[in-house]
């Protein structure tokens, strides 16, 4: 029990890395606007001395105006933010999942690429049209309000940069490590409730379970690190779009594309997942 700990423990470090990087380089940018709001305050109350300052600054923190200021400065540095957090641990996962690339190298072809394309789409666009229906008869998240960043800024930071690094973490280094002190099934459990766990609210939790089985599905279908990143890619990008759609409330459409979205996913399940189960 005391070495499957450790080993555990030993996968677990990397997430934990990752989220603690994440913060760490927000906090080194985040530093400089923090220092020009105080020294802003500071000018304006030239003949306070320090600890009132301090106290008048702590209490300006806790204002509308402020954060609203700290959001947007965070906003209109997310991109280059997130190309240096890309850079940075792009670079060590790729390295650490090269121990594994090897099993993992098979050819993908355009129609299997066409098809996690649309796996990712429907996945999204089905799971949110259900929330976001649950969510009009009784308002339980802000999750489908207007996104408040640039549609550029978001394709780039969590359409695109974003799944490469989670799959080269949870399905290139997480999930293989796992394999290797855990039958499949568990492996894919533990890997699958981690990937859940780093993620921010109930509704992105609820879904990254759901997204979480069948992104390891798809890498261990087509043995290649970039299907799951596909449909990661793919499912992110259409987030947008799929909360323009919940926001205009038009029901009618609602259920038709709900419905559509149901279809395919049944038709997908028919004709490759439960084939391939059979086959295995």
């Amino acid at each position: 029990m005391l070495d499957y700990t450790k080993k555990f423990v030993k996968v677990l470090i990397w997430p934990i890395i990752f989220v603690i990087g994440q913060f760490l380089l927000l906090t080194v940018f985040t530093t400089g606007f923090i220092n020009k709001e105080y020294n802003a305050i500071k000018l304006e109350n030239p003949d306070v001395s320090e600890e009132q300052l301090q106290t008048i600054f702590n209490e300006y923190i806790e204002t509308d105006t402020y954060i609203d200021k700290f959001e947007t400065f965070v906003n209109d540095n997310s991109i280059f933010i997130t190309c240096i957090t890309f850079v940075i641990f792009g670079i060590i996962f790729y390295k650490k999942y090269y121990n594994y690339k090897q099993d993992y190298m098979e050819k993908l072809n355009i129609k299997t690429i066409g098809i996690l394309i649309i796996l990712g789409i429907i996945l999204n666009l089905s799971y949110n049209l259900v929330i976001g229906s649950f969510n009009y008869a009784v308002h339980f998240t802000n999750n489908y309000s207007a996104i408040n960043i640039s549609i550029l800024t978001y394709i780039i930071c969590t359409g695109l940069l974003g799944p490469i690094l989670e799959e080269l973490l949870f399905r290139g280094i997480v999930f293989n490590k796992l394999k290797k002190f855990n039958p499949q099934m568990r492996a894919i459990l533990l890997t699958t409730f981690i990937f859940t766990f780093f993620h921010s609210n109930f509704i992105q939790m609820l879904y990254a379970f759901c997204l979480g089985f069948i992104l390891i599905y798809v890498y261990e279908k087509y043995k290649n690190i970039k299907a799951p990143i596909i449909v990661h890619m793919a499912s992110n990008i259409m987030n947008i779009f799929t909360c323009m759609i919940i926001m205009k409330e038009n029901y009618i459409l609602n259920l038709v594309l709900m419905l559509i979205s149901f279809l395919i996913l049944f038709i997908i399940n028919r004709k490759i997942i439960k084939k391939d189960l059979n086959t295995n």
